[in-house]
Formats: structure tokens, C-alpha cells, sequence
């Protein structure tokens, strides 16, 4: 059939007048952008004599009456200024309209499809009450926008645009399903191939509520979704607390459960109630209707104040963090107190046990390039995790680890500039000691750490520790209980009073094969107290057989190393040392070919309690008044054997 253009004239003349609003100073500002459509003149037709084919542009007011009209096939409907209101199109096949000419009065049915996949949301005409409002009206806000978006889906719509838009979403948990999950009460994207684009102009805020589990926005069990721009308002300081029994850590400003293959980008959270953003499944590994998250990127974004964490991720894989800015987690305001954990990255599985299996599992998870300061408790924590890469960030905060297998942590920057991090913190803490051998195939390298009172404590087994520079801390490395390890060409220095270079964790229970050092491999240890410090270190019975070796390392401090209460050692060789070595209670250990020049303490000591050691073929030279090259300071020695040493 002949395609015919019917061309719809204007017989009067546009009049366009606009209006201005008082704006408030408190609360958000209200969108006093005119609508796209801006036609007010009525058309002189219908669509009653649409034929087949036919392509109809719309530039009037087309006042559909409340009518049902049902359109032949392959209409095409056109935006040149027009709408069309009040009633229902039913396209009877492959009929297309242009998204601008849709509005929360237009009904759509039938066959039809958009124009163009990309759809522009005006909050006037959709209904969108914009500013400061009561619940009612703002859970009609939420229902509006959720079932626009999935209108502008049904029609083929992939990309959904929004400018300027400043509106209240109730969000507060479903009064008539208790039980249902929270993000089927928040505003939840359609389930695949959908982007929601907004700009610094949108403003999604959530509407104060007393709910334990309130969402802003969400994806769920979705499939390749973008969220990109955009600014999320959480209720933190507006919130009603009072429920009793329940902490009201969970309201949450992006949930993404069981999504895949998605990209969150460019959005700014502000003030959550619990998180900015909560990464988990829907359900358990164990559930028949398990589905976890996947190849999900988290990028560009900024993240302030939320009061439990900016990021927690529970349950999913291959997800990448990176280029994003996270400011003061969980920090206390005036009117809410910020609540644990308290970090800008959480990563913590839940693994308690049934006979089903693990309740949640988080692997395989890059967190790179971002920056972080003025968190409460710390940057990033692996509670429970595998396989976790933390990356060329730019921390004020602590880096740690729990419970985790194969976490790397590399080449990052952390400088403390709080007090409490300065007099009591640890940059990062590799592993818990009292987990053993949960935590293996750690790797934490290449970092830069300034001013923090320990630089880095490291545990459990098969970690190496290398090529880190420690600059200005109180403890350069601390060594808790620690098998299978090796501790390698970092560089410590600090200029602080009573600095320290490397030194066991006071909790220390054994090490077992620990190489500190090795052929071209020496740290470089220049502190103001003691280079190394080992004190209650294999001590006790049956830990005679354990090994730690202290070898080709550049002790370029004046002051003493020390060894107390420490057994079972091939202890002290090949090293470098500008201080002198005492041996408290040493047993069964070798002191050899060491290079020791000491100008205000013997070279080497011996105090109470040695016993079967052996020191021989070291080169030692002492230059201070009344000094010894090696000096026997007690009677009880057994078995002390002192051979082929040099003394200058």
C-alpha cells in the first residue's frame, strides 16, 4: 500500500508563557524546566481515518476523551511539538510512536514499539511531584517512575534519560508483605538490557522513614544494566531509629542482588542509612533459586558520609571496583552515630554452615585506583573473601584482611592523617592470627605507607611481603604467628622517636619456615630503636624444629637488634649491621657471617639463658669506649660455641 504523510497544520498562532516558582533554601530545589512539548493548541482530528502504512505527525494537542483507539498496521506516530492525552492507542501491529509523545495519561497497547530506544523522562509530564512532600505523594512518585521505566522497556526503550528532576521516592518496605525483599520496594529497573542515564541535575531522594531495610534504587536478578550520573539522597539524618531490636544499618541507597553483567557509574550517594551500595544474592549457594552476582563494575562514582559502609559486597564474582572516591564512612553527625564495620569497602561473605553448604561466597573481586579518606574505622577490609586484588589506590585508611585466600595487596598509597591512625593504626594488617591456616597465597607488595603507627602486621601462611616502602612509622613490619612465609626487600625508615624496624606481634605463638630477608632479596631497615626485635618467639616445648631465618639484610641503625625468649633459629646471617645483636635465652641458633660495625653497643651479646648456639665467621668491628666485639655477660651459657670471628 501507498505510504501516505499526513500532515497536521496549525491554524493559530503559538502563545508560550512560563512561570516562576519561589524556590526554598531548605530541602532540594524544585525543576522548574518547562516540558519538551510545548504546543497548547488542540488538533482539528482524530485518528479514527488513519489508514494502514500511514505515518502521522504529531504537532497539536491530540485530547484523546478517556477513548480507546485502535490503530491499523504499521502506524507510525511522530513528535513535532505535539501529545497525545487522556486515553488509549491499541497498535494493531509493528506499530511505532515517538517516545516524546508519551505521557502518564496515554496508555499503550497492542504491538507497537519506540522510534527511538532512547527516552527522555520529564518529571511534569509524567506526574512527578518534585520537592519536599508527604508519603502518600512520594510512594506515587515511586510507583510512577518504576512503571514508566517499564512502559518505555515493554516498548522497546533501552536507554532512559532523565535531567533535571528533584523528587521524594517512598521507599519504606512492603506494609502489606512484610517479608518481601527490599529491593521489590525500592525503585527497581526492568530485569535486562536497560540504562538509566541521569545527570548532576537528578535528584533521587529518599523519603524519611522508619523501615529497618528501606532501598533507594535498584537491580534485581537483572542482566546487562547500566545506572549511570545521577545524585542518590539517603534519609541518614532524617531517619526514625526508634524501632526497637533492629540496629537500622541496612537502608541502603543501591542494592544490586543477582545481577550480572552490569555497570554502575558517575553517581553520587549521599548520607546513607546503611550503605551506599549493597552487593549480594538472592538467596544462599545452597537454594534452589540461587542467583549471585557477576561481572559487575563499579566505576567513577563518589560516595560520602553513609553511616555503616560505602560498599559492602556479600556475595559475588569478578567484580571491579575502581575510580571512585569515597569520603568519611560511617562517619558521626550531629543528629545519627555511625555504625560498624565502618570502612568504605566491606567484602564479608557469610560462611556459617549447614549440611547444603556455604551461605554466600565473594571472589575474585578487583578494588583499584580509587581514593578514600576520613573513613571511621578503615579503607578496605576482606572479612571473608577470596581471591581479592587491592590495587593503586590512594588511601588515608587501613587495608585488612580476615579470612581470605589469595588476596593481594599491591602497590598501593596509605597516609595516615588522622591521629588514631598516627598513634595506634596499622596500614594493613595481612591475615588474623587466630584463624592459622584459613588465610594462605596472600601477596602484599609494592605499597608506599607513611606515618602510621605500624606500617604492616602480617600472619597465617604462604605470604610473601616484599618491595614495600615504609616511611616514618612507629613499627615498620610486625610479625604475628606465621607459617611458610617470606619477608623481602622492603625498605623502613623513620626518623620518629622509639621507631622500630621489624618485631614480633606481642600475641606471637610460633613462625615456622620465615625467611626475612635473602641473597639480593635484604630489607633495608634506618629507625631510631630497634632495627629487629624478636621476643617469645618458639619457645615453648615441641617448637624446637621451627625455623625463621634473618638473612642479607641492611640494618642501618645505631641501636641494638634484640632476640628474647627465642628458639629453635638458623637466627642471624649474612646481615649487614650498623648496631650491635643481643641474645636473651637464645636457643639452638647460628649467628654467622654477619658484618657488624657498632659504635655504641657491643657487637654481639649474650645475656642470660643461651644455650647451644653457635657463632661463627663474622666480622665485627667496635669503635665506642669500653665496647667488646662479643660480649658473654653471663655465667649460665651452655653449649656456646664462638669460632673463626673477626673483631676490629
Amino acid at each position: 500500500m501507498k505510504k501516505h504523510i499526513l500532515i497536521i497544520l496549525l491554524f493559530s498562532i503559538l502563545h508560550i508563557t512560563s512561570c516562576s516558582k519561589d524556590t526554598k533554601l531548605e530541602g532540594p530545589i524544585i525543576n522548574e524546566e518547562s516540558p519538551i512539548n510545548i504546543i497548547k493548541t488542540p488538533c482539528n482530528f482524530d485518528l479514527s481515518n488513519i489508514k494502514e502504512d500511514e505515518k502521522v505527525v504529531i504537532n497539536c494537542i491530540l485530547d484523546l476523551e478517556g477513548r480507546t483507539v485502535t490503530l491499523p498496521k504499521n502506524v507510525t506516530l511522530s513528535f513535532n511539538n505535539g501529545d497525545i492525552i487522556n486515553g488509549t492507542l491499541n497498535f494493531l501491529d509493528n506499530g511505532k510512536i515517538d517516545g516524546r509523545l508519551l505521557n502518564y495519561s496515554l496508555n499503550i497497547e497492542g504491538n507497537a514499539e519506540l522510534i527511538n530506544n532512547e527516552f527522555e523522562f520529564i518529571p511534569t509530564k509524567w506526574n512527578i511531584t518534585e520537592g519536599i512532600t508527604n508519603d502518600k505523594i512520594s510512594r506515587e512518585n515511586r510507583d510512577l517512575f518504576v512503571t514508566t521505566m517499564q512502559k518505555i522497556k515493554d516498548l522497546g526503550g533501552t536507554v532512559f534519560k532523565i535531567n533535571k528532576m528533584d523528587a521524594y521516592f517512598n521507599v519504606d518496605e512492603s506494609q502489606t508483605n512484610p517479608t518481601q525483599f527490599p529491593a521489590l520496594s525500592a525503585i527497581t529497573l526492568p530485569k535486562s538490557d536497560f540504562t538509566l542515564k541521569m545527570t548532576d541535575n537528578t535528584h533521587l531522594r529518599m523519603q524519611p522513614n522508619g523501615a529497618i531495610r528501606p532501598t533507594l534504587l535498584a537491580t534485581f536478578r537483572a542482566n546487562n544494566i547500566t545506572i549511570d550520573g545521577g545524585v542518590l539522597h539517603g534519609d541518614r539524618d532524617e531517619h526514625d531509629y526508634t524501632t526497637i531490636n533492629s540496629t537500622h544499618e541496612w537502608g541502603h541507597l543501591l542494592r544490586i542482588t543477582g545481577t550480572k553483567n552490569s555497570v554502575f557509574k558517575n553517581i553520587k550517594f549521599i548520607d546513607a542509612t546503611g550503605d551506599a551500595i549493597d552487593i549480594h544474592a538472592n538467596g544462599h549457594s545452597f537454594d534452589p533459586h540461587y542467583a549471585y552476582c557477576d561481572n559487575i563494575l563499579i566505576t567513577k562514582n563518589t560516595m560520602i558520609r553513609s553511616r555503616r559502609n560505602h560498599i559492602s559486597i556479600t556475595d559475588g564474582r569478578n567484580i571491579i571496583i575502581e575510580n571512585n572516591e569515597f569520603i568519611n564512612a560511617s562517619i558521626h553527625t550531629e543528629k545519627s552515630q555511625g555504625i560498624a564495620p565502618g570502612f568504605a569497602i566491606d567484602v564479608e561473605a557469610v560462611r556459617h554452615r549447614n549440611p547444603r553448604g556455604i551461605s554466600e561466597i565473594a571472589e575474585d573481586i578487583t578494588i583499584k585506583n580509587n581514593t578514600e579518606k576520613g573513613s571511621r574505622i578503615g579503607a578496605v577490609t576482606v572479612h571473608t573473601g577470596d581471591r581479592v586484588t587491592i590495587e593503586e589506590n590512594k588511601f588515608e585508611s587501613s587495608i585488612s584482611y580476615s579470612t581470605s585466600i589469595g588476596t593481594i595487596i599491591r602497590n598501593n598509597e596509605i597516609t595516615a592523617t588522622q591521629d588514631r591512625d598516627k598513634n595506634n593504626g596499622t596500614a594493613i594488617v595481612a591475615g588474623r592470627d587466630d584463624l592459622y591456616d584459613t588465610n594462605f597465597g596472600g601477596k602484599v607488595y609494592g605499597n608506599i605507607i607513611k606515618d602510621y603507627s605500624i606500617g604492616i602486621t602480617v600472619t597465617n601462611k604462604d605470604l610473601e611481603t616484599y618491595n614495600n616502602q615504609l616511611l616514618n612509622c612507629k613499627t615498620g613490619i610486625r610479625v604475628a604467628t606465621i607459617r611458610n612465609a617470606k619477608i623481602y626487600s622492603n625498605t623502613i625508615k623513620s626518623n620518629l622517636a622509639n621507631s622500630d624496624g621489624i618485631v614480633s606481634h606481642p600475641t606471637l605463638e610460633y613462625m615456622d619456615n620465615v625467611i626475612i630477608g635473602g641473597e639480593n632479596k635484604g630489607n633495608t631497615i634506618e629507625v631510631t630503636r630497634t632495627p629487629l626485635k624478636f621476643v617469645n618467639t618458639n619457645h615453648l616445648a615441641g617448637q624446637e624444629s621451627l625455623k625463621l631465618v634473618i638473612s642479607y639484610n641492611n640494618l642501618n641503625s645505631t641501636n641494638t637488634s634484640t632476640f628474647s625468649d627465642t628458639h629453635g633459629f638458623e637466627l642471624f646471617k649474612n646481615n649487614i649491621n650498623e648496631g650491635g645483636a643481643r641474645f636473651i635465652n637464645v636457643e639452638n641458633s647460628k649467628i654467622s657471617n654477619n658484618t657488624i660495625n657498632s659504635t655504641v653497643a657491643n657487637g654481639i651479646r649474650l645475656d642470660l639463658g643461651c644455650k647451644n648456639l653457635s657463632i661463627k665467621n663474622n666480622i665485627i668491628k667496635v669503635t665506642g669506649r669500653n665496647l667488646e666485639c662479643i660480649k658473654i655477660n653471663t655465667s649460665d651459657g651452655i653449649n656456646i660455641d664462638i669460632e673463626n670471628n673477626s673483631c676490629n
